[in-house]
């Protein structure tokens, strides 16, 4: 509604606010999707969020201006990442063989091998590497920090 605020504005810059006192993007992370999207790489999310609150997070951390938001799945489009994933290659017109996958955790690693990704698992610090590598992650990165090796990993 014009000139009527409902509250839901405010709410999201109190709470991005809050994100950016309270946490950070993975170190390298912003270094990395800039690479990316100079290199004509196209970048959307998956995540167990709802799509305001991944909007919100991304841009607390200044994020959001490389993904394409459209082309990302988000908790209203299934419970997990065997739904969310092939929602997300759907509605960017991608085969899994046209994609790669970055996760976190183990459940991430099955969620991408399920949907047929090349999975780049990240070990932020919630699961160790080994536990990535063990889940069955094609590569596995220590962090995003070294732009160079995180591009070669990833292929682009």
């Amino acid at each position: 509604m014009v000139g009527r605020d409902t509250g839901q504005a405010g709410d999201s810059l109190r709470h991005a606010a809050e994100l950016r006192e309270r946490g950070h993007a993975l170190p390298g992370a912003g270094q990395l999707l800039a690479a990316l999207e100079e290199r004509g790489v196209r970048q959307s999310v998956v995540t167990g969020n709802v799509r305001q609150a991944a909007e919100t997070k991304l841009a607390a951390f200044g994020l959001d201006g490389y993904v394409r938001l459209d082309d990302g799945a988000y908790a209203e489009d299934g419970e997990g990442r065997p739904e969310l994933l092939p929602a997300a290659l759907k509605r960017a017109g991608v085969g899994p063989q046209g994609a790669v996958f970055l996760g976190d955790t183990p459940a991430d690693v099955a969620g991408g091998l399920e949907a047929g990704l090349r999975v780049v698992a990240v070990a932020t610090g919630r699961t160790s590497a080994s536990d990535l590598r063990a889940a069955g992650a094609h590569a596995v990165l220590d962090g995003l920090s070294d732009t160079d090796r995180a591009l070669a990993v990833i292929g682009a």
